[in-house]
């Protein structure tokens, strides 16, 4: 056995004799061998899946070698003659962490960059596990061939533009047009090295580099060839940058080495854009190594949002720091003498990474409905929100206020709410609600030698999480706020049933009290949406039959949801709650609703539904019987004389349906031509049955 670290400390691969392992740092399982099939493996020719001896990292921390070893009777290694190298796609967080690289997530593999288009597509699209959801940038050979390995990869926060940098220089892309640019002059490429991070402001790069013992944050216009001569603006800074992120929609932050954080504007010209120093400020004695710093953020008062002036920035922000996996408020004060202190609180430990939505862009944002269109209910978007991935779950304060508030004015924070996921979270689609991410499968195939591992897309609902966590605090208008924002995705339906039948789930064995109990206070939610019936049924079909007298004790009678349904024109809905009565009560009981139901089906021709209705008629009573009584109660097939009833219909009664003219529904029916059934002329009903 034995345990190897990547180059950049964010994964841990692990060498067993019988297979491997890899985790992300706190403890995430990110890849595995043990998934394969032990049977299946004997008979490929890839020995690494099936025992190691040793490996070691790579540059770049995108590829592994690896030499295979059995452990023979004797106790001794017989390794492999062959070097296996493992290529791994990471994310471009891990190199440059940053809120824009978070809102879009790409993958750096060794000649290639994976970008997920997810954001830019339909709702059941963005579901979708195909491999059509990512786009493949090839990394151009005739940079990688000099500066291998890529150590930091940005994306712009409309997805539009990517930029990478190695050992030395850097080069960009435009998704839309395909192409790279890079350095003309070899010379000016190798003059500077990117430290520090980049980021993009809509087409203009903003680098930290340096370039003899010069520290300088440098823009470049994606419009304009990479050329030292070109570029837009150079600010120089007394000491090497640790970071650098967007703010708002036009700041800058940049933290430096010597502990200063300054503030920059960006300003535009007729000609050109530059960078303006608004505020900076240190942090001596608050942050003791500035090198350990891993990400910044900072949150401004709403009044110096909108109409502050930035120079005051500094002054009043709250900032946010992610150090040594712990996440750390500073929450500004003054002194009795007007000086400016810090109070210092940690927020969570083992933190793998943050993002505060206040961050994105506006385009990435939640939209906010208009107060005519929430009904008295209150605005609850999640654009405030702040996201922790903790090495397993994800953790959700939906108001950074609510927080900061909290962290003042007692020693307890107020609760985050948890999202549990079972594969790697890499992107949160605010608008959509769901969460995006991957995992790894080993896929072995009969055609061929080799086993080939297969990367794919998952996506987790989490507003129905957060519902819960409000009903759970009994604050129902706040939750009825926060479902309005999502009650467009086509999925909404399928939220809400996941959140019924978690808490039916919970509390259908443990019975609790009714103070405490959170079932009642879910279905009156759910009773606010049109969706409301349907969701009730589909969550009762999918739900061990032994729950279900919990589950109507609070919902009510099925007979009378039934009767809801019918009344609405609900008639599929109204089909699945006759199968719950069929179920719960003695199959007679329900013969009028069956033949009333059949009757509604058949008048709105909605044949589908009848064919359905048949077909469990058909599976009550192999014989057929019931069946045909059932026709003949609904006027689609002509009385079978005195044949013996069935025993379901033996108190059922003929329905007539008025219509226009008077007649019965089934002068109304459309026959079937003999030419299109093959049967005699002027052919039986679209149900008749022979």
């Amino acid at each position: 056995m034995f345990l190897a670290w990547s180059p950049d400390g964010y994964a841990l691969f692990a060498g067993f004799e019988s297979g491997w392992a890899l985790w992300t740092t706190y403890g995430k399982l990110i890849g595995s061998t043990f998934s394969a099939d032990n049977v299946e493996k004997e008979r490929f020719n890839d020995a690494y899946l099936d025992g190691l001896c040793d490996g070691a990292w790579l540059p770049g921390g995108v590829e592994i070698a690896l030499v295979s070893g059995k452990r023979m009777s004797d106790e001794s290694i017989r390794k492999s003659e062959n070097i296996y190298i493992l290529e791994l796609a990471r994310s471009s967080v891990t190199g440059m962490f940053n809120a824009q690289n978070i809102a879009r997530t790409v993958l750096q593999t060794p000649s290639k960059l994976l970008v997920y288009r997810g954001y830019d597509q339909s709702d059941l699209q963005t579901l979708s596990t195909e491999q059509t959801l990512w786009y493949h940038v090839p990394i151009p050979p005739t940079y990688l061939v000099d500066n291998y390995p890529i150590r930091q990869v940005s994306i712009s926060p409309d997805g539009r533009y990517l930029a990478i940098a190695g050992r030395r220089g850097l080069a960009h892309y435009s998704i839309h047009s395909g192409r790279w640019k890079t350095f003309l002059n070899e010379s000016m490429e190798s003059d500077f090295v990117v430290r520090g991070g980049m980021c993009w402001y809509h087409h203009i790069l903003v680098a930290a580099v340096e370039s003899d013992d010069m520290y300088e944050l440098r823009l470049y216009s994606r419009e304009l060839q990479l050329d030292n001569t070109l570029i837009l603006h150079v600010e120089t800074l007394p000491s090497p940058v640790v970071l650098i992120t967007l703010t708002g929609e036009d700041g800058l932050l940049a933290y430096t080495h010597d502990n200063a954080l300054y503030h920059f504007i960006f300003t535009t010209t007729k000609d050109t854009v530059m960078l303006r120093l608004v505020g900076q400020i240190t942090f001596h004695g608050i942050v003791r190594a500035p090198a350990r710093v891993r990400s910044i953020s900072w949150i401004l008062p709403e009044e110096q949002l909108r109409e502050g002036d930035p120079s005051r920035d500094v002054a009043l922000a709250t900032v946010l720091f992610l150090v040594d996996g712990k996440l750390v408020v500073l929450q500004p004060s003054t002194t009795e003498g007007g000086e400016l202190k810090y109070e210092m609180r940690v927020l969570f430990q083992n933190v793998e990474y943050y993002i505060l939505m206040r961050d994105l862009p506006a385009t990435q944002r939640q939209y906010v409905l208009p107060p005519e269109e929430l009904n008295g209910f209150p605005e609850q978007d999640l654009n405030d929100s702040l996201w922790v991935f903790e090495g397993q779950d994800l953790r959700v304060w939906m108001d950074v206020k609510d927080l900061l508030a909290g962290s003042v004015e007692s020693k307890e924070l107020p609760p985050a709410v948890k999202v549990p996921v079972d594969f790697y979270p890499l992107s949160i689609l605010l608008s959509k609600g769901i969460i995006s991410g991957v995992e790894v499968e080993i896929v072995e195939r009969r055609d061929v030698t080799f086993s080939f591992f297969r990367l794919g897309s998952r996506t987790h609902l989490f507003f129905n999480y957060l519902l819960r966590h409000h009903l759970q605090n009994r604050n129902e208008a706040a939750a009825i706020g926060l479902a309005r924002q999502y009650e467009g995705v086509s999925y909404f339906e399928h939220a809400l049933e996941i959140l019924l039948h978690d808490v039916l789930d919970d509390e259908a064995d443990t019975h609790p009290e009714q103070e405490v109990a959170v079932l009642p206070l879910v279905v009156r939610f759910l009773s606010n949406f049109p969706e409301y019936l349907n969701v009730i049924v589909q969550c009762t079909r999918k739900t061990e039959v032994a729950s279900w007298s919990h589950l109507f004790s609070v919902v009510g009678s099925p007979q009378v949801l039934f009767e809801e349904s019918l009344s609405r024109g609900l008639l599929k809905t109204a089909g699945g709650y006759l199968l719950i009565l069929h179920t719960m009560e003695k199959l007679s009981s329900s013969s009028q609703d069956m033949v009333r139901l059949f009757s509604r089906a058949v008048a709105e021709e909605d044949w589908d539904l009848c064919k359905e209705l048949a077909r469990f008629l058909t599976a009550l009573d192999n014989s057929g019987k019931t069946l045909k009584e059932a026709l003949e109660l609904v006027e689609l097939r002509s009385p079978g004389g005195d044949e013996e009833k069935s025993f379901m219909f033996e108190s059922a009664r003929r329905l007539e349906l008025p219509t226009a003219s008077g007649g019965s529904s089934r002068d109304n029916l459309s026959p079937i031509s003999s030419s299109s059934r093959g049967g005699s002329p002027g052919g039986g009903s679209y149900l008749d049955v022979p």
